[in-house]
């Protein structure tokens, strides 16, 4: 397996933890939050799903088109939802815009644009799919500890990590 095919690996199987996570959440753990002016579980969520299109607005725009279609005309970054249905298909979109702005610039041997000057990834263009996943990570384990605080079961919670299943085929 190739260094890019390991990624990209990586990546489906983090689309599938991230689906995992969405299938075993109740409509009041997508309202939780911490009560201090954080995101609650469905916003974090869709600002997980929606960060994939709104980096790519800036750095590969040709690929943006699916996120911007599913934001409904909202500016990319303030979209949320509490629509399960609507997050997945905004993750399904975000990867694969995702997985396709990366192979085409890998491709091509072009860097991806950096209009504002953040260094959008100049040393491979494939460091914005890992970014992807660790950026998912960060914000799964923030969920899981509302869940925790909210006062899930033990059971319930480590139903949960099964979840690590998942990167353990």
């Amino acid at each position: 397996m190739t260094e890019l095919e390991f990624l990209l690996e990586a990546m489906r199987r983090n689309a599938r933890v991230n689906q995992y996570l969405l299938d075993h959440l109740t409509d009041a753990d997508l309202a939780l939050s911490d009560g201090k002016g954080g995101m609650t579980v469905a916003h974090m969520l869709s600002h997980m799903g929606v960060s994939r299109g709104g980096w790519l607005a800036d750095m590969s725009p040709d690929y943006f088109a699916s996120s911007k279609a599913l934001a409904g005309g909202t500016f990319i970054w303030a979209w949320h939802t509490s629509d399960r249905e609507a997050i997945r298909a905004m993750f399904r979109a975000g990867d694969e815009a995702a997985v396709q702005a990366v192979e085409a610039h890998l491709a091509s041997g072009e860097p991806f644009a950096d209009p504002h000057g953040v260094g959008t990834y100049p040393s491979s263009p494939a460091f914005f799919l890992l970014q992807n996943i660790v950026h998912d990570s960060h914000h799964r384990g923030q969920i899981l500890a509302l869940l925790r605080q909210s006062g899930r079961s033990q059971e319930q919670l480590d139903r949960l990590e099964e979840h690590w299943d998942i990167w353990r085929e």
